[in-house]
């Protein structure tokens, strides 16, 4: 009996698998050579799906498609490439998408869009690799064609990630910068030409409301106060008092919240403030203030100074009855203490606001001042009590003074002797 000698089944293996893996090499690269024949159809295919179903690459320029496909053929090739050999991304291919996601952070594309149009590419480009080639990549050479591609994508995204989120907290720190130097030069008066206000904000992609509220803060010890105090009271102001929502302030140019620190004090300019709320934050937050309503580019310098004056100089009775000073008190300050800003025409209509055109009114207050009350003035007027103390429920209401007390008083009186006969 003859016996066939037989070579153990560890050795078949390797000898088989060396062979195995060299066929398995050379046919990848024959796969590569004839998929980057029909690269033309392949990029213009993920193109196609890219634009088709994510919005924000729908309506992009001929530049920027072409930059588009540029990166479309450049990770098929690579990718391709990594597949052949095993390979796998280095440290220039992580670098290049690092740039990829801070230049797409300066144009302002979404970064969900950006990632997602890797991932739209590579399902167009499976799609295209079966419906071409199913010959040519058999169903194993096509799972560690997807293990390659899957990790491509998990790399790349986490390096677009990383160069999005940087350059975008760069360019939010720069804007923000150069907004509040805006705001400090519209409030300095070195911002007076309409014209390069305008340019201005239109390089910083900014509007300006047509009005907006103006707050000066600063803390309870003193207008005086160190800059973080005064940094965090004009933050906290702006953050509270904005009423806005998220997608609001996403969504919308005009600058409807905006702060800063100039000469010891907060600033912040707001669209428009609820007195409420402003009164609940500077009692919590131990707060003095001053707001300005009604301000436009032309008038800020003046009511800015009119605001830091006031501020700084409003007597212990205004700090009593009043944490928020407003242009009646402010223009008031002004007169008393012969600010170059003061202007006494501007006294009258500042405290009363419409009711300065109201004779009555003013009859009626200077008839309580003088009396000491309603019950004296309606002697005097040779009124019913009652209706005095009805004008003067709504010069209250208009006015938001009570003149029966000091300071309020003394506004009252001021307005009243200003006032053109």
């Amino acid at each position: 009996m003859v016996m066939k000698k037989t070579v153990p089944p560890e050795h078949g293996t390797r000898v088989g698998g060396a062979s195995s893996a060299a066929r398995s090499a050379a046919d990848r690269s024959a796969a590569v050579a004839r998929i980057l024949a029909d690269e033309p159809g392949m990029v213009e295919a993920a193109l196609a799906a890219v634009t088709r179903e994510i919005p924000a690459y729908a309506n992009l320029d001929a530049r920027q498609l072409e930059e588009v496909r540029s990166l479309i053929v450049w990770t098929l090739r690579r990718v391709l490439e990594l597949w052949s050999v095993d390979g796998a991304l280095d440290a220039d291919d992580l670098r290049m998408f690092r740039g990829v996601g801070a230049v797409r952070a300066r144009d302002a594309r979404p970064l969900a869009a950006v990632l997602r149009a890797y991932r739209v590419a590579a399902l167009a480009f499976f799609d295209r690799i079966g419906e071409r080639f199913p010959d040519t990549v058999p169903s194993r050479d096509l799972s560690a064609l997807a293990r390659v591609w899957l990790t491509v994508l998990d790399q790349s995204s986490e390096a677009v990630f990383d160069g999005y989120e940087s350059t975008g907290r760069i360019l939010s720190e720069d804007r923000e910068r150069a907004l509040r130097g805006l705001l400090a030069d519209l409030l300095l008066g070195r911002q007076s030409h309409a014209g390069t206000l305008r340019a201005r904000l239109r390089e910083l992609d900014a509007e300006l409301p047509a009005t907006f509220d103006l707050l000066v803060v600063s803390t309870a010890a003193g207008a005086a106060g160190a800059a973080d105090d005064a940094a965090r009271a004009a933050a906290l102001a702006a953050t509270a008092l904005d009423a806005r929502t998220a997608a609001d302030r996403a969504g919308d140019l005009e600058l409807t919240s905006l702060h800063t620190v100039m000469d010891g004090v907060g600033v912040a300019l707001l669209k428009a403030v609820d007195p409420a709320a402003l009164d609940r934050l500077t009692g919590a937050h131990a707060l003095t203030g001053a707001r300005l309503t009604g301000v436009t580019a032309a008038t800020a310098p003046r009511d800015y100074r009119l605001a830091l004056h006031g501020l700084r100089h409003a007597p212990p009775p205004a700090r009593t009855e009043r944490r928020v000073l407003d242009r009646g008190d402010l223009e008031v300050v002004a007169l008393v203490t012969g600010h170059p800003d003061a202007a006494p025409a501007r006294v009258t209509e500042a405290v009363l606001g419409h009711l300065a055109q109201d004779d009555d009114t003013r009859r009626t207050l200077d008839a309580v001042i003088y009396a000491d009350g309603a019950a004296g003035a309606a002697a005097r007027l040779h009124l019913h009590p009652q209706t005095v103390r009805y004008r003067l429920r709504r010069l209250a209401t208009t006015t938001g003074r009570d003149p029966r007390t000091p300071w309020n008083r003394f506004v009252f009186q001021t307005a009243l002797l200003t006032a053109t006969p």
